[in-house]
C-alpha cells in the first residue's frame, strides 16, 4: 500500500506582515528602562584609596608583606569595590546616595588567618557600616552613621 503525502504550501512572509510585528518589537524594546550600572562613577571616587587608619589605629601595610599595602578600589563596572585587608583579599557592591552617601554591602572576603586578624575583622565590619564619604587633600573618609570622627581612612594611591 503506497501513502500519498500532502504537501502544504507556505506563503513566504511579506514586508506588509512583518512591519507591524517588528514595528512593536521595536517599540517595546525602546520603551525599557535603560541599565546605567556600567555608567562612570563619582570621579572623585575612582581608582585605588590605599588603607591609611582603621578607626583611630594607623595601619602601614598588610601582612602580605612588609611592602603590600592594604587598599579599597572602586570599579565602576557593576559598581564593585574590590580590595586588600590586613589579612584577605575581598569584593563587594557599592551604591552612592544623595550628597555625599555611600553605602558598601557586606565584604566576601578570602578566609586566610594572620596575626592581626581582629584588625581584619574590624577594617571588613567598618566596610559594611559606611554611611557616607568625604575627600579632602588626597584623602577619602569613610563614616558611619552614628560616629562624627571617620571610621577608616584612605590615601589616594600615587600620592
Amino acid at each position: 500500500m503506497q501513502q500519498s503525502f500532502t504537501h502544504t504550501l507556505i506563503r513566504p512572509m511579506t514586508f506588509r506582515r512583518l512591519f507591524p510585528a517588528t514595528f512593536l518589537a521595536t517599540l517595546a524594546l525602546s520603551s525599557c528602562e535603560k541599565d546605567d550600572s556600567a555608567a562612570p562613577i563619582d570621579l572623585p571616587l575612582g581608582g585605588r584609596w590605599m588603607l591609611a587608619r582603621i578607626d583611630a589605629f594607623p595601619v602601614e601595610a598588610s601582612s602580605y608583606s612588609g611592602t603590600t599595602k592594604s587598599y579599597l578600589e572602586f570599579q565602576d563596572l557593576g559598581k564593585a569595590v574590590v580590595g586588600l585587608g590586613p589579612c584577605n583579599n575581598f569584593s563587594g557592591r557599592f551604591a552612592l546616595g544623595p550628597g555625599q552617601g555611600l553605602t558598601l554591602s557586606a565584604p566576601i572576603s578570602t578566609r586566610v588567618t594572620c596575626p592581626v586578624q581582629q584588625l581584619e575583622t574590624q577594617y571588613l565590619d567598618n566596610l559594611a557600616l559606611t554611611a557616607r564619604y568625604e575627600i579632602s587633600g588626597g584623602e577619602l573618609r569613610l563614616f558611619d552613621a552614628t560616629a562624627a570622627a571617620p571610621r577608616l581612612t584612605f590615601r589616594r594611591a600615587g600620592e
